[in-house]
């Protein structure tokens, strides 16, 4: 009421101005409808800041704030359509450790149990299939090197996106961001954007958020939803997580329902035909890229080994401690080149001597040192090629001078082509 009347004084105060400047209107039905029109919206202004009252309404309001787009609603009831049916529906999750389950168990993370819902609210039985994507330590730029292996393959209808925290704000993150995005959706996959945070804050939901609205797409923020929570008191960081960065088993389950919340609700929506932006919003160099491996690549080699130990690139080829000096050569022909190697934080680890001929000459030669002290044996990948249409490539990798006894593994190459 305090409101209604301030706003109504303040409309009278206009109102007598006017009439002091001479001008037309005074006292009319129409500045009597303005005023009246100011103090209704900010009864509605009131109403809507008001804030809930009991944990019930509480935990509502959480999930709800989680939504942030339905986007355009006519794909995803496309597929859910198809498989209420009796057709398959292959549901695929690419992200970081949040996707994996780090903080749950792989039966109660929220992938797995988001996957659970759908299944029994859309399934008929056996058809729909799950395939966690999600590796540790991975943000957007190795994923879309990895997209065709560990996800394209599987021949996806639904695809859940979870790098938020793992990126950066920088240009080649969001690239890599949206050359999946694209991707994903040019193979005819339904995509669901899902924002992260860790316990500072970060996340990289802003510019997510922005390719996500100009390609109409479904987005699910627990970055939003706990952030709400925290900001009034009925949450704290420790409730969601054990640690800065995963949910713990409660927050998975917490991130599952805000998912379900949108797959509850998303056929009650109103389909409209979806337009495919024809242009990126960025210059997408990763877009279309193709991992190498030794299941499908056999470089010339001496001194080195077939196989690599990281979880998910166990097939790449090591330089082993102690070896002498030798040569790992790959040929290719493609645009951009990108070579994929392990980083670790000890010293058994040595750098390595890449030479990269492009057309016949030499286009860039340098040492790359592995060691880095943020390292734990994750996946690091390193852009060796560029060109503006394809090239012939020859990249040879030996240990660098002094490093001839030390470890090197590189888990695989990736290369983009016309």
């Amino acid at each position: 009421m305090i409101a209604k009347k301030i706003v109504a004084a303040a409309a009278a105060l206009a109102m007598l101005s006017t009439c002091a400047a001479g001008l037309t209107g005074c006292g009319d039905k129409s500045a009597e409808s303005t005023a009246e029109s100011a103090a209704s919206a900010a009864d509605t202004s009131s109403e809507e800041e008001k804030l809930p009252e009991t944990d019930e309404e509480w935990h509502t309001a959480m999930i709800n704030k989680s939504l942030t787009s339905y986007g355009n609603v006519s794909k995803m009831q496309e597929k859910l359509k198809a498989a209420q049916a009796g057709e398959k529906l292959n549901i695929s999750y690419l992200g970081g450790s949040i996707t994996e389950g780090v903080g749950a168990t792989p039966d109660t993370c929220w992938a797995k149990l988001t996957y659970d819902h759908i299944a029994e609210k859309f399934g008929t039985g056996e058809n729909v299939n799950y395939n966690n994507a999600g590796i540790s330590g991975t943000p957007s730029k190795l994923g879309i090197l990895r997209l065709q292996r560990d996800v394209l393959s599987t021949d996806p209808d639904i695809c859940f996106v979870e790098f938020a925290v793992n990126d950066g704000m920088e240009s080649d993150y969001q690239s890599a961001y949206e050359s999946i995005i694209r991707t994903l959706i040019e193979n005819d996959v339904a995509v669901v954007l899902v924002f992260a945070r860790t316990e500072n804050g970060h996340t990289c939901q802003e510019y997510m958020q922005q390719q996500g609205e100009y390609y109409g797409l479904p987005m699910i923020s627990y970055s939003d939803a706990i952030k709400y929570m925290f900001d009034n008191g009925k949450m704290v960081w420790q409730d969601f997580s054990d640690d800065q960065s995963h949910p713990n088993k409660y927050g998975h389950t917490l991130v599952a329902e805000m998912i379900d919340n949108y797959f509850d609700t998303v056929m009650d929506q109103k389909a409209e035909e979806y337009t495919y932006p024809t242009e990126p919003i960025n210059s997408i160099h990763e877009y279309g890229a193709q991992m190498l491996d030794n299941t499908n690549c056999k470089p010339e080699m001496e001194n080195w080994e077939e196989g690599s130990t990281i979880a998910h690139f166990n097939e790449g080829w090591t330089h082993k401690y102690g070896d002498k000096n030798g040569t790992l050569k790959f040929t290719l022909t493609g645009r951009f080149v990108y070579l994929i190697y392990e980083e670790n934080n000890w010293g058994d680890y040595g750098k390595a001597h890449i030479t990269v001929t492009k057309d016949g000459e030499v286009y860039d030669e340098f040492d790359l040192d592995p060691v880095d002290k943020s390292g734990w044996g994750n996946p690091q990948t390193k852009c060796i090629g560029m060109s503006a249409k394809n090239a012939e490539y020859e990249i040879e990798i030996t240990m660098a001078d002094g490093e001839d006894d030390r470890y090197f593994s590189v888990l695989g190459l990736a290369y983009t082509a016309d």
